[in-house]
């Protein structure tokens, strides 16, 4: 499906008009800028902008796309460009980078709010988070087990507090409202390996919409004298939409026809939820709401308090593509390999070969990470072929040092094969010759007529075989008489 079909459904009002005038300009992908913007923009409404049951409207999106193939950096670019000229100057000011635990994301937030009761405004605490670096970010969270609970809390709102100590006092630091704005970029083959099934089932992802990101087109530099970004025009109507929020409070409602939509599409997502699997329904159990806020930013880019059905339609096309992209995530981290665990020998062998081929037992076991014995480091050792071990002496007490060193293997010589015994083929008997009935007769008549041979002097009659000896003559036999010749 090419950019402009599955952009399409969901461009919607003038957010969706200002990212479509936005492409000709721009690599990036036309879905990861309109949830780059539906993110910087809610952020900035939020607080003055509510859904009909007086929940935030801040929608908070992950784009996730290969590094360079994805585009995600030139995603959110055009998105900044795309609003600077309705919220460039409260971006600028409010913009925070990665933040990886919740104590420092609760002072952020206060501090933030402590600083704005001196503006012209009054009591002003809303903060983006932009984390271009997330997997880093989430390496870091996973060492505060308060940052999940801190984060699900303010997207909801709702109080969040944080206490420490001061001079030896107890000091509670409280944000009874956040205003909390999330917008990050992750490589599709760490969202596994940093986002656990686990940790989505409490809760604390299904707040993020992750979007799908690739790279739209190539665009040359020569047509363009400075930067492609340069060439998009800036939105007046968000800048108008953006001053017409932030003069009172306004609270969205839905029309009746809206309503009924927004029941029925609600009752999909919960039918939906029966048939997936756990691991991926967790992802999408806010489905519901993500539409409401999604369509409350889109209605009120539009100066207007009432969400209409096609504003409906387009927020759950949105919502809808990032549900595939959570299958498209989960799926590539399913079939990620798992890691080969290598047998001793082998890793004796590589440490050896990463420290130029000779290693102290000392250096050898540390690096090994302790987990094995030096009793098994050395029978390893000396089993190798390749790997030499040796006492170092010195003069000093205490035990001497082995030294294990990487050694050539000479090859072993290869006998030479024994020639084989020629086969001398077997010599063909020649075929019987076939004898008729016709033939026979007369030959066995021939021999039936046939005289007996005369004996003539030159051959003598045979001599009678001589009787065997018995156990009673056994002295020298008799002497034989020469028999007379016959003439």
């Amino acid at each position: 499906m090419d950019e402009k079909a599955r952009y399409e459904p969901m461009a919607y009002g003038p957010i969706g008009a200002a990212v479509k005038a936005a492409m000709p300009h721009t690599e990036a992908d036309p879905i990861g800028v309109y949830a780059a913007v539906l993110a910087l923009y809610s952020a900035a409404v939020n607080g003055k902008l509510t859904q009909p049951d007086g929940r935030p409207v801040v929608v908070w999106t992950a784009l996730a796309g290969r590094s360079m193939v994805g585009r995600k950096g030139f995603a959110l670019a055009t998105a900044e460009t795309v609003l600077n000229n309705a919220i460039g100057e409260w971006l600028a000011l409010r913009r925070q980078g990665g933040i990886s635990s919740g104590p420092s994301l609760v002072q952020t937030l206060y501090e933030t709010e402590q600083d704005s009761l001196t503006s012209e405004g009054g009591l002003d605490g809303r903060t983006l988070v932009i984390d271009e670096e997330w997997p880093t970010t989430l390496q870091l969270t996973k060492r505060c087990p308060k940052y999940s609970g801190v984060l699900r809390t303010s997207w909801d709102g709702k109080r969040i507090s944080n206490v420490t100590k001061k001079d030896g006092k107890r000091v509670e630091i409280t944000v009874n409202e956040p205003s909390l704005g999330f917008h990050v970029h992750i490589q599709p083959a760490l969202w596994a390996k940093f986002i656990s099934a686990t940790e989505a089932q409490g809760g604390s992802y299904n707040r993020i919409l992750p979007v799908m990101v690739e790279r739209s087109k190539r665009l040359r530099r020569r047509d363009y004298r400075g930067s492609p970004l340069d060439e998009i025009r800036v939105s007046g109507s968000l800048r108008l939409a953006y001053e017409w929020v932030q003069k009172e409070p306004r609270q969205m409602e839905l029309s009746d026809a809206a309503a009924d939509r927004f029941d029925d599409i609600s009752a999909e997502y919960e039918d939906a939820l029966e048939e997936l699997p756990e691991d991926v329904s967790c992802y999408i159990e806010r489905s519901g709401e993500q539409v409401m806020r999604v369509a409350c930013v889109l209605t009120a880019a539009e100066r207007k308090t009432t969400i209409t059905v096609k504003a409906l339609d387009a927020a759950k096309a949105f919502v809808d593509y990032s549900i595939a992209s959570v299958k498209q995530l989960i799926s590539q981290g399913n079939v990620t390999k798992s890691r080969t665990i290598q047998p001793l020998d082998a890793k004796i062998r590589q440490k050896l070969e990463m420290y130029g081929g000779e290693m102290t037992s000392t250096q050898l076991y540390r690096a090994l990470s302790s987990r094995y014995s030096a009793a098994q480091i050395l029978n390893t050792a000396e089993d190798m072929a390749d790997v030499q071990v040796v006492e170092q002496r010195q003069n000093r007490p205490g035990a001497n040092p082995m030294i294990f060193r990487l050694v050539p293997v000479l090859p072993e010589p290869v006998a030479e094969p024994e020639p084989e015994p020629v086969k001398v083929p077997a010599q063909r008997r020649p075929p019987a010759r076939k004898v008729t009935a016709k033939k026979a007769a007369p030959r066995a008549a021939k021999r039936a007529v046939a005289p007996a041979k005369k004996a003539t002097a030159a051959s003598p009659p045979a001599r009678p075989k001589a009787a065997k000896r018995t156990a009673a003559k056994k002295a020298a036999p008799a002497k034989k008489t020469p028999q007379p010749v016959s003439g």
